[in-house]
């Protein structure tokens, strides 16, 4: 190399040593060819420098001497005791202290194993509150009760290089847009699997308090006009949930806890140094409607239920059409049930996203209204347009007529079909009725045949003491669906609104499902990726939250839009969040949802075998390898996901497929086609397994077969030549 003498070489050598050898030897080669001894002088003061952090927010020599961290020593080891755990994990007493290393590399409960979070083996270190800035600082994630011990990645990259994933690609010539997806899909991986593992390791007698998390009030928040709120970058913030028990309340505490460590990681990596991105974090739990959120924020809204959100039902369902048909007969006007269905209606719009089909029938002796003969996407301006229509019509008068609006039903989903105005997977057709009326046995042959023929879920609601309850809970029994008798006391939204928590039973959704919303206040465009988590310690996954991570927060969308592959982003985001999910329930798995809402809803032996089905009961199950051909594409150019529902052993003839065309289907689309072989009783496994990673398209749909709707933005799905 010519470096001169052995000794000099020997300084050197000691001055590189380390994690950041690499870079120091690639600044040596960079200087060869020019004066090198200046050039590598200056390399070794800024690697030094780096090392130690940014003189601006300097590296903690050793934490435990700066603050008093006694309550978390065990000889000369750290401890770590995960929320509601009773398992502890031991770290070295220099964790985080000595300059910036990976720190949380090989440690356990979080970063060993191949499957560690990348977080893992980033540098980074212990900083002064008070003594640190022009980074990212986030307050320590283990060790709460030690004041003003906060963490940065930012100090350990120096002053012109950033720890953000987009801009490090950026920084390489590469179009940032097109790894957005990559980037907050893996963050939201890393979520998931951060919350399952922690619920899996809870104990019976869970209890976590959740000090210093609350946003009701938030006392040590300040104003932040970007934000047009009071904020705290620092630290995650929690709302305690409106339902539950005081067990579930506990879990969702635990949770919040938790997931707050990877979203303090998410942010100290990410999130640019001054906060000037709006981008936020957030977890919803199921059973409570607990809410957690990066950044801690001033937030006091009483009625709050991240469940009845378009975020939440996107992580958790899969694309659906919605068919919404209510009685607005003159009994509706009693208690006031015309106004307490006006406002269901406008709730379960709520629930639904661009992804989403829907349209509202009202009935009573005749079709009294009807949004529109076609299901429309559910974009934001839609579902403003529907409700305002709903602020429109006449909520009661007239006589009751169950048959017409159930034919009407079936119309608008052929029609929808025929015009290509469907999401091409589920469908739901959800009545509310307070009434009685004549519906024969051949009305109920063609709701039978109808549904088979379309695979519509019926989901019916018998408001008040004088609803009809016989042929509505028939309705839902012959139906794949659910009965619910709603008093006039009880809260009809939160009870409609759950109808997609049918569907979260039985779809397991493995990759994020993407939203855009507009941020209260700011007015700012938020892309959202949306993941749902899981209970894995029973034979069949079931939900336990979304965890969502905004975009904004890793990059400026209105940048990355001038960019080339924005529309790369656009149209995978939206293939990936378009795709049908088959939703695989048996009625033992029916009946289980029919029992938690009430005895009233279980149906009887003449429409179910599963009579004594507990909230314990294991049901059978399907073998979780069974799995979808992503690639296939059939003879008429559709993708496997859009024969969920469909008979993929006797098509409808006029769809014009050949037998071998149909075997092919069968061959590729085992899962779509409900194909999975269901096991001879109950599921014999203890556990499920982890959703696999499924590979992020390199190519638009579009592309390469037929897709119906628009997309994130609520444009027409197309593919751009420059995706």
């Amino acid at each position: 190399w010519g470096l001169g003498s052995q000794l000099e070489w020997h300084h050197l050598h000691h001055a590189f040593a380390g994690t950041l050898a690499d870079k120091v030897l690639l600044c040596i080669k960079l200087t060869m060819a020019r004066t090198w001894r200046h050039t590598l002088i200056a390399c070794v003061v800024t690697t030094i420098a780096v090392v130690q952090g940014q003189s601006s927010c300097p590296c903690i020599d050793n934490a435990l001497t700066r603050w008093d961290m006694s309550t978390y020593l065990d000889g000369n080891n750290l401890v770590y005791t995960p929320p509601g755990s009773s398992q502890s994990y031991t770290f070295p007493s220099t964790y985080g202290s000595g300059g910036c290393k990976a720190h949380d590399e090989n440690l356990s409960p979080y970063c060993t194993g191949s499957d560690a979070p990348s977080w893992c083996r980033v540098q980074w270190c212990y900083v002064d509150a008070n003594d640190c800035s022009g980074v990212a600082k986030i307050q320590t994630r283990f060790f709460s009760a030690v004041e003003n011990l906060y963490f940065s990645y930012g100090t350990c990259v120096g002053a012109a290089s950033s720890t953000n994933s987009i801009d490090q690609w950026t920084s390489d010539d590469v179009d940032g847009s097109k790894k957005l997806i990559q980037v907050v899909e893996g963050y939201a991986r890393s979520a998931r699997w951060q919350i399952e593992k922690t619920y899996s390791s809870l104990n019976a007698s869970a209890s976590c308090d959740a000090d210093g998390m609350g946003m009701c009030p938030c006392d040590d928040c300040q104003w932040w006009e970007d934000w047009k709120s009071k904020m705290l970058f620092t630290q995650v913030g929690t709302l305690q949930g409106p339902s539950g028990s005081q067990a579930d309340k506990a879990v969702a505490t635990c949770l919040a806890e938790d997931i707050a460590t990877t979203y303090k990681q998410t942010a100290a990596l990410e999130a640019d140094p001054d906060f000037a991105r709006v981008g936020y974090q957030y977890f919803g739990d199921q059973a409570t409607g607990t809410y957690t959120q990066w950044p801690r924020a001033e937030m006091c809204e009483d009625d709050y239920d991240p469940r009845v959100r378009p975020w939440y039902s996107a992580g958790a369902t899969g694309p659906k059409d919605v068919i919404i048909v209510v009685d607005v007969s003159g009994s509706m006007n009693t208690n006031d049930r015309h106004k307490m269905a006006k406002e269901a209606v406008k709730a379960i719009l709520d629930t639904l996203t661009w992804k989403d089909f829907a349209t509202i029938i009202l009935f009573h002796s005749g079709i009294a209204e009807v949004f529109s003969h076609t299901l429309v996407p559910v974009t934001d301006q839609n579902r403003a347009g529907m409700q305002g229509w709903c602020d429109t019509v006449s909520w009661a008068g007239g006589g009751t007529n169950f048959r017409l609006p159930m034919q009407k039903a079936f119309e608008v989903i052929a029609a929808s079909i025929t015009a290509g105005t469907s999401s091409m997977c589920q469908k739901a057709i959800l009545f509310l009725t307070d009434g009685a009326a004549t519906f024969g046995e051949s009305d109920f042959d063609m709701v039978r045949e109808q549904s088979k023929t379309y695979d519509a879920v019926i989901f019916s609601y018998a408001l008040g003491d004088g609803a009809e309850v016989s042929i509505t809970k028939r309705l839902a029994c012959e139906n794949k669906g659910v009965f619910y008798k709603v008093a006039d006391d009880a809260d009809l939204s939160r009870v409609m609104t759950s109808y997609f928590d049918y569907f979260a039973h039985g779809q397991e959704m493995c990759s994020a499902s993407w939203v855009k919303y507009t941020a209260v206040g700011t007015g700012h465009s938020l892309y959202a990726g949306c993941m749902a988590m899981y209970d894995r310690t029973v034979p069949t996954p079931e939900l336990l939250g979304v965890s969502c991570a905004d975009a904004n927060l890793f990059s400026d969308i209105s940048a990355l839009k001038s960019e080339a592959g924005w529309n790369y982003f656009k149209c995978v985001a939206s293939d990936m969040t378009k795709m049908c999910r088959q939703v695989d329930l048996t009625d033992c798995h029916r009946q289980k949802i029919r029992r938690a809402y009430d005895e009233s809803s279980v149906c009887e032996a003449e429409y179910s075998d599963y009579q004594d089905v507990k909230g314990d009961t294991v049901c059978p199950c399907t073998d979780q390898s069974c799995t979808d051909d992503l690639d296939f594409v059939d003879a008429k150019n559709y993708f496997c996901d859009t024969w969920v529902g469909d008979n993929c052993s006797n098509p409808n003839p006029n769809w014009g497929y050949s037998d071998a065309d149909m075997e092919a289907v069968r061959q590729h689309c085992p899962r779509s086609c409900g194909l999975c072989e269901w096991s001879s009783g109950n599921c014999t496994r203890s556990t499920s397994e982890e959703c696999p990673t499924l590979p992020i398209p390199t190519e638009c749909r579009a592309c390469l077969g037929k897709v119906s709707g628009v997309d994130i933005d609520g444009d027409s799905m197309a593919f751009p030549l420059d995706a």
